[in-house]
């Protein structure tokens, strides 16, 4: 091998010259006698046999990781272990394989079985030392194991040298007796020797060998059995038909297993392509469900939305519609509100036509004899004084309001009768507007409802359409018979006023009869002029409430009026005259017309 492939003629001196140091035995390979060391490597440098060594310098001197100077210390190296073997004076190291076929030798020659090598007379650098170191020098022969022969605890320079109990490690003990014998350091030669030198001698350990006395023999009794090449290969024979035979059955058995598994196997796999198919089917139909379950779900929620439109529409309708509704009850109420005022004035009114009535009543009695008295002051006739006395009412001072009491009787219970029913019907007519408007908005929500189709609901539905036409019958009686009695009424307002131009010009056609001595006039008596309250209570109150406000004041100083123990005025006399002075003990006439 050429260690100049650097191209350096420096680094080539500098392998010489370990080359030199390496023979010169300057630098140590050798560890403890039996292992060897790497003097160039310091991590990881074990104990190395020569082999192992030589491989370890020619893997680093060939590596391109390396630094030039350790690449040509390792080549110096490796070409120092290859040329060590050559430069021996120990035959030990040097054995060479001249015919690699083994000899011949007898069938029923005993030989000692695990197959074993002897040899003695070993040189002093082995004796005592590692048997690995033994067993790499005769590695060319594959050995399995080398022992020192001991005798009571010394080394007696022999050694053995195992090679396995195959017929590949027989042939390879017989390579190895052949090599000594060879050089005629066989077994033959160790006998016929007298003075055999320091070269080492081997053979083949034989039924001889066994039975010999000594620390060989004693290794080989303990270590191994005779037996003969034939009985080997008999046993081998044996073995290999057993092992055959047993492996026959496992194969058999496995023949017969494997059979089951095919058939299971098959089993299995008509099964499974069964199961896919099944699967393939339920994934087919999964899939045409699924694809059915989303076009439904989309119709069913395009149907919600249009329902939910719809709906919204008609919530918005019946917004629109409550809120007319609503509308229209307000102005209802507002309605309502007002025809209860003018219902309370009109009660008013009629209580006020009720308190001139009773007045008339209660003076019919006095006024007849009055009457009578000035008629027949007058010089007028029993006859007509009767008739007067029918027709009119007077006082001491004047004339009273005048008026036929035959008629004004009956008038009065006509108008009390004709204002209860009028706030009678005003108030059934209200109740039944406000159940309508009720039973209305009742029905049009049931129907507007959606889901409503049931047969309940439908009977439901037509009982309120029932109730409700009832309900408008009924108002359209009342109505109509309100008109009646609003017709009644305006017909006795006319009689009455008929009867009242009849009085007024019997009393005009009186009075030109009369004499100075009597005064006949007409005047209201007992009642209030509501005008005056009316204009007054304008400057106090709202338009809306000034009518009311003057009725309740109105009312208040009629009921007064009525009352004759009230007495506002003072009367004194003063030169034949009579003095009234307004009391100031009345706080009444002090007071501004305000709600109290």
């Amino acid at each position: 091998m050429d260690y100049t492939s650097d191209g350096d003629s420096e680094l080539e001196a500098y392998g010489s010259d370990t080359y030199a140091l390496l023979l010169s035995g300057d630098i140590k390979v050798m560890h403890d006698g039996s292992s060897y060391k790497c003097p160039f490597c310091s991590v990881g440098n074990g104990d190395y046999n020569i082999h192992e060594l030589l491989q370890h310098a020619l893997s680093v001197g060939a590596a391109h990781d390396q630094e030039a100077k350790q690449k040509v210390d390792h080549r110096a190296l490796a070409k120092h272990l290859k040329d060590e073997p050559a430069k021996s004076h120990s035959p030990l190291l040097r054995p060479i394989i001249m015919d690699p076929q083994p000899p011949q030798h007898k069938r029923d020659e005993l030989f000692v079985w695990p197959w074993m090598g002897i040899i003695v007379n070993m040189p002093s650098e082995y004796v005592g030392k590692s048997a690995n170191r033994l067993k790499e020098h005769f590695s060319c022969f594959h050995p399995v194991k080398a022992h020192h022969v001991y005798s009571k605890g010394f080394p007696t320079g022999n050694a053995i040298v195992e090679f396995g109990k195959d017929f590949g490690g027989f042939r390879n003990a017989r390579i190895f007796e052949n090599q000594f014998e060879k050089n005629g350091y066989g077994k033959m030669g160790w006998q016929e020797k007298e003075r055999r030198g320091s070269e080492p001698f081997g053979w083949i350990a034989r039924a001889d060998d066994y039975n010999a006395p000594g620390a060989i023999g004693d290794f080989l009794k303990k270590n191994g059995d005779l037996k003969t090449v034939d009985g080997v290969e008999n046993e081998e024979k044996n073995k290999n038909e057993k092992l055959v035979a047993s492996l026959s059955s496992k194969v058999i058995e496995k023949n017969m297993h494997l059979e089951a598994l095919e058939c299971e196997y098959q089993e299995r796999t008509v099964s499974l392509q069964r199961m896919m198919e099944q699967r393939e089917h339920q994934l087919q139909s999964y899939s045409q469900e699924l694809q059915k379950m989303r076009q439904c779900s989309v119709e069913h929620t395009q149907k919600i939305v249009d329902e939910n439109k719809k709906l919204r529409f008609d919530l918005q309708s019946m917004t629109h519609e409550l809120d007319a509704r609503s509308k229209e009850l307000d102005e209802l109420a507002a309605q309502t509100d007002c025809d209860r005022r003018k219902l309370e004035l009109e009660k008013q009114r009629n209580a006020t036509k009720s308190n001139h009535l009773m007045l008339a009543e209660m003076e019919y009695q006095k006024a007849n004899e009055n009457v009578r008295k000035l008629l027949e002051q007058q010089q007028v006739s029993p006859c007509c004084a009767n008739t007067f006395s029918s027709c009119f009412v007077f006082d001491d001072t004047s004339f009273k309001d005048v008026y036929p009491v035959y008629k004004l009787q009956k008038e009065k219970e006509t108008a009390l009768n004709n204002a209860k029913k009028l706030e009678e019907q005003f108030h059934v007519k209200h109740n039944l507007q406000l159940e309508i408007k009720h039973l209305t908005g009742k029905l049009e929500v049931i129907k507007l409802t959606p889901g409503n189709e049931t047969s309940e609901t439908g009977k439901r539905i037509a009982e309120l359409t029932e109730e409700l036409q009832d309900k408008i019958d009924e108002m359209e009686y009342t109505e109509n018979y309100n008109q009646g009695l609003i017709l009644q009424e305006k017909k006795a307002a006319v009689e009455l006023q008929e009867a009242r131009k009849f009085v007024l010009d019997a009393l005009q056609d009186l009075g030109g009869q009369t004499s100075d001595k009597a005064h006949i006039g007409i005047r209201m008596m007992g009642e209030l002029d509501s005008k005056a309250f009316l204009n007054v209570c304008r400057k106090y109150f709202p338009n809306d409430d000034a009518e009311v406000g003057s009725v309740e004041i109105c009312s208040k100083w009629q009921n007064e009026i009525k009352n004759p123990e009230w007495r506002p005025f003072n009367g004194k006399e003063l030169e034949f005259s009579l003095l009234k002075e307004a009391s100031q003990r009345e706080p009444g006439l002090q007071q501004s017309p305000s709600r109290q």
